[in-house]
């Protein structure tokens, strides 16, 4: 039996179609976390750029603070990420797992899409064998957070893993968020476990 043409460049379309969505994630499915703020700053999005292992926002600014800059004692700490890769897919031999992350925190304002701290970006290659890798992203951060009880704070966080042949060519990505979880205490390390599938 014969596939007319048109046939394959309709299913062709709507699979690049699928694959160019799954890199982009909003902020429409989130749980509300601890700190009161049940949602990112409208409108904000994620794009992970697989090739260059670098996830950006759009949609979200940083508030310039008005404070001087020696009249607030920075918030400093470190978060550590694991990302467990599961390896479902069939490669090709010399394949490599890379994984990116960006961390936003701060006084989270999500009427006016302005967050009031800072934002990291980090990546690394996983180590591992067989159908299991792991990537270990350890980010310290010192973000100048004006001091206001009142206010919604919190850290978002998206993740992205890749599989990238020996030719360099992205075969498979896949990025994901957390949602807003707690901002982490001044000098505490925050760990964070997640599990994704390539």
């Amino acid at each position: 039996m014969r596939i007319p043409h048109a046939f394959c460049a309709v299913v062709l379309c709507a699979a690049s179609a699928f694959a160019a969505h799954a890199q982009q994630s909003t902020s429409s499915n989130l749980v509300k976390a601890p700190t009161g703020v049940s949602k990112l700053p409208g409108g904000m999005n994620f794009n992970y750029d697989a090739q260059h292992g670098l996830i950006t926002a759009t949609g979200v600014q940083l508030k310039t603070t008005t404070q001087k800059s020696n009249s607030v004692s920075p918030t400093t700490g470190t978060i550590q990420l694991t990302i467990n890769i599961k390896v479902l897919s069939h490669f090709e031999t010399g394949t490599t797992y890379h994984c990116s992350v960006y961390a936003l925190g701060g006084i989270l304002d999500t009427d006016t899409a302005t967050v009031d701290g800072g934002l990291e970006n980090a990546n690394t290659f996983a180590v591992g064998s067989g159908g299991s890798y792991t990537c270990t992203v350890k980010i310290p951060y010192s973000w100048t957070l004006p001091h206001d009880p009142g206010a919604d704070s919190g850290l978002i966080l998206a993740f992205g893993a890749a599989a990238v042949n020996p030719h360099s060519e992205v075969e498979h990505s896949t990025l994901q968020l957390d949602g807003v979880e707690n901002l982490p205490a001044n000098g505490a390390t925050s760990t964070f476990t997640f599990n994704v599938a390539l």
